[in-house]
């Protein structure tokens, strides 16, 4: 199984992105990104919130992201 951690920060990494439209630009079922996600939250900082997506613009969605590394 492909390792989709690296896909799934570049889809979050500074841009606000609710679950619905990671996993639908990952390919994943919603339960296998937010798999991923978590796997990710373990390395990097999550951040999780509601706001806008900026993927589907929706202003009330649950939305996480991760912040460039420096």
């Amino acid at each position: 199984m492909p390792n989709l951690a690296p896909l799934v920060t570049a889809l979050i990494l500074d841009r606000p992105t609710c679950v619905d439209c990671i996993a639908s630009k990952s390919g994943l079922p919603s339960k296998r990104a937010v798999a991923v996600i978590e796997r990710i939250a373990k390395v990097l900082t999550l951040h999780h919130q509601v706001g806008r997506c900026r993927a589907c613009g929706r202003m009330d969605a649950e939305v996480m992201f991760v912040d460039r590394p420096r």
